[in-house]
C-alpha cells in the first residue's frame, strides 16, 4: 500500500450563516490513530464528514498524498471515497441482508448492469467472509442481519469497510451506545486492523479514557477549532479540563 499522508489546511465549514469548523489544521501520517474529541456540538461528527466530503466545506483544503481532493469533480470523488472508509454511529447496516451480503455493498459499484442481476459470486462470497473473520464475525456470515445484536452490527459496519480495501477509516462514535464489553471489542477491532494492515484511523470519542488508551494521537475540538492536537501521551489533565469547560 502506497504511503498516504492527509493534511488538513485552514478548513472551514458552515450551515448557513453558523461558523461550525474555523480555521482547521492538522497532518496525519500513515498509520496513525487519531481520537477526536471534545463537547457535543464541538464539531467532531462535521470535520470527519468534510474529511470525505460528505459536508463539502466553505473553504480550505484536504489533502491526500499531497492532492487537495476538496473541488473533486464526482468520477474523481468516488474513487477518493473507496480510499476513505467512513463508519456512521448507527452501524449502517440493513437488517434484511444476510451478514454477508451487507459486507459486500461496496462491490457493488463496481459491477456491471449484468453482474447486479447475475449478484455475488462465489468468489466475492469467500471474500465477504474474509472480511467478517478480521473481525470475528465469519460464524454469522450467512445469517441476518436483523438478528445481529449491536456490537455485531458495527463490526459487520467495520467489515464493509475493509471491504473498500481503504487507506483511511474515519468512524464517527463507533461506541456511543454500546456497553463495555462491546465497546472494548470494537476499539481492539480498530486497534488490530491499525497495526496489522497500516490503516490510518480518525475516531470521534466521547470517552477521554479510550482515548488515551488507543490513539496515538489526540485532537481536541472546541467550538470549531483545534485546541490542541499531540501525541496522547502528552495531552495533559489541565488540557482535557480546558476542552470540556
Amino acid at each position: 500500500m502506497k504511503s498516504e499522508k492527509l493534511e488538513v489546511k485552514n478548513l472551514v465549514f458552515n450551515y448557513g450563516v453558523k461558523n461550525i469548523l474555523n480555521d482547521i489544521s492538522f497532518n496525519v501520517d500513515q498509520g496513525e490513530f487519531v481520537a477526536v474529541v471534545g463537547k457535543s456540538g464541538a464539531g467532531k461528527s462535521t470535520l470527519l464528514r468534510c474529511l470525505n466530503l460528505l459536508n463539502k466545506p466553505k473553504s480550505g483544503e484536504i489533502n491526500i498524498a499531497g492532492k487537495n481532493i476538496v473541488n473533486y469533480n464526482k468520477k474523481k470523488l468516488k474513487l477518493i471515497r473507496r480510499e476513505i472508509a467512513f463508519i456512521f454511529q448507527d452501524y449502517n447496516v440493513l437488517d434484511n441482508l444476510y451478514t454477508v451480503e451487507n459486507v459486500l455493498t461496496p462491490y457493488l459499484v463496481k459491477k456491471s448492469p449484468l453482474g447486479l442481476l447475475l449478484g455475488y459470486t462465489k468468489k466475492e462470497y469467500n471474500e465477504g467472509v474474509g472480511y467478517l473473520k478480521q473481525v470475528g464475525l465469519e460464524e454469522e456470515a450467512f445469517k441476518k442481519s436483523k438478528y445481529l445484536s449491536g456490537g455485531q452490527k458495527q463490526r459487520v459496519a467495520i467489515a464493509k469497510a475493509l471491504a473498500q480495501d481503504p487507506k483511511f477509516l474515519l468512524a464517527d462514535e463507533p461506541v456511543s451506545s454500546l456497553d463495555e464489553k462491546n465497546t472494548t471489542l470494537i476499539m481492539d477491532t480498530f486497534k488490530k486492523l491499525n497495526k496489522e494492515k497500516d490503516i490510518t484511523v480518525l475516531i470521534n470519542l466521547h470517552d477521554v479514557n479510550l482515548a488515551k488508551k488507543y490513539s496515538t494521537k489526540i485532537l481536541g475540538l472546541k467550538d470549531g477549532k483545534v485546541l490542541f492536537y499531540k501525541d496522547s501521551d502528552m495531552v495533559t489533565k489541565d488540557e482535557f479540563e480546558e476542552l470540556y469547560n
